[in-house]
């Protein structure tokens, strides 16, 4: 159960952390599963570098898809998002890039970022801020923070943050200096960033949202996931209750007809 202090946190900085929730052979056996979906991936890739960006990668394999439900992940999620919480994707990616510049997943207005939207990172290598850990700015998943960084762009365009002028690995923040084990639920409306990546950094994320209550919210969801509403049938028909119940009324909510998403910006 989420106590009520690291609830506290994350309402107030938009993060937490929990330090080694999984055990040296659980991190052993999850790298190995992604291992073999990264292996798939590059048999069938046409691009000639070694960076892989797969969505929908935790329900290609059964036994990753167990972390949806993991006790220690759903009652987290449960406590942060409350009650007709949904599954919102995931991914499986190894990097090769050197940075990402500051930005949110989720940018917005007093609405829009109101709707809390949470990234789960499982990080598969051990990163400190000199080989590419991930970075946020606490507290800019809320205004008036949010809109005062970058406040044209919700997104650093240049070698430099705005208004601020200075560059991106000198923007004040907190670096999530982290081993294999460690999980980081962070909301998409916080600032982050990477920099001084290395080669080869691979991580898992699970994506889940509160339950909509609002024409924006479904048109939000829609507008950042376009089968967000069609769930995978591995989803639909799995035999794990708390599964089928973060996608069993998606298919119901997508045919909810609401005015088109008008997002802050559009890259």
């Amino acid at each position: 159960m989420l106590s009520p202090e690291l609830k506290a946190h994350f309402d107030t900085f938009g993060f937490i952390i929990s330090r080694q929730a999984f055990n040296l052979e659980e991190i052993n056996k999850i790298t190995n599963e992604a291992e073999k979906l990264w292996m798939d991936d590059r048999k069938t890739s046409s691009s000639k570098d070694d960076e892989i960006v797969s969505d929908n990668f935790l329900e290609r394999n059964s036994s990753l898809l167990e972390l949806l439900d993991d006790d220690r992940i759903h009652d987290t999620i449960a406590g942060l998002l409350g009650p007709g919480f949904v599954w919102a994707g995931s991914e499986g990616q190894v990097t090769y890039h050197r940075e990402h510049a500051w930005h949110p997943d989720r940018p917005g207005d007093k609405e829009e970022i109101s709707y809390t939207r949470i990234k789960v990172m499982l990080y598969l290598d051990s990163l400190n801020k000199d080989n590419g850990c991930l970075r946020v700015i606490p507290g800019s998943h809320r205004l008036p923070l949010h809109g005062q960084i970058e406040p044209e762009n919700r997104h650093q365009r240049g070698d430099t943050v705005k208004p601020f002028d200075v560059t991106g690995q000198d923007m004040p923040g907190f670096p999530f200096e982290c081993d294999p084990g460690d999980v980081i639920y962070f909301c998409q409306s916080l600032w982050h960033g990477m920099f001084n990546g290395k080669k080869g950094r691979r991580y898992l994320a699970l994506k889940f949202a509160a339950h909509p209550t609002t024409d924006k919210h479904l048109a939000s969801l829609r507008y950042y996931k376009n089968n967000f509403f069609d769930p995978p049938s591995v989803l639909l028909n799995s035999n794990r209750l708390r599964i089928r119940q973060m996608v069993q009324d998606l298919q119901r909510l997508g045919t909810i007809k609401v005015p088109p998403f008008i997002p802050f910006r559009d890259d």
